[in-house]
């Protein structure tokens, strides 16, 4: 796998969990409403954790076949989905 291929995958993709939570935090409560817009926080925290728990799976899975650099990308994947958790009760709160 390429190095453009893997930034892709570990960084650009997963980074998208992270930009929907700050967007939805700007977005005015006329769009969707106070309660939906939180609601869609959730479900989108929610959908990244899963991925989290999945990709922290797979880390630990690469370790284990002796694939640490591979456990690395999957590694900085999970960090930047469980970043959703942090940015909802955190600086966006």
């Amino acid at each position: 796998m390429t190095l453009k291929q893997k930034l892709t995958k570990h960084l650009l993709l997963p980074s998208i969990a992270p930009a929907a939570i700050v967007a939805l935090s700007f977005t005015p409560k006329a769009v969707f409403g106070c309660a939906n817009r939180g609601l869609m926080a959730l479900c989108v925290v929610f959908l990244a954790t899963v991925a989290g728990v999945a990709t922290t799976l797979k880390a630990v899975s690469e370790t284990r076949q002796g694939e640490t650099e591979v456990a690395s990308w999957w590694l900085i994947t999970t960090l930047i989905l469980l970043l959703t958790i942090v940015l909802l009760f955190g600086p966006l709160r």
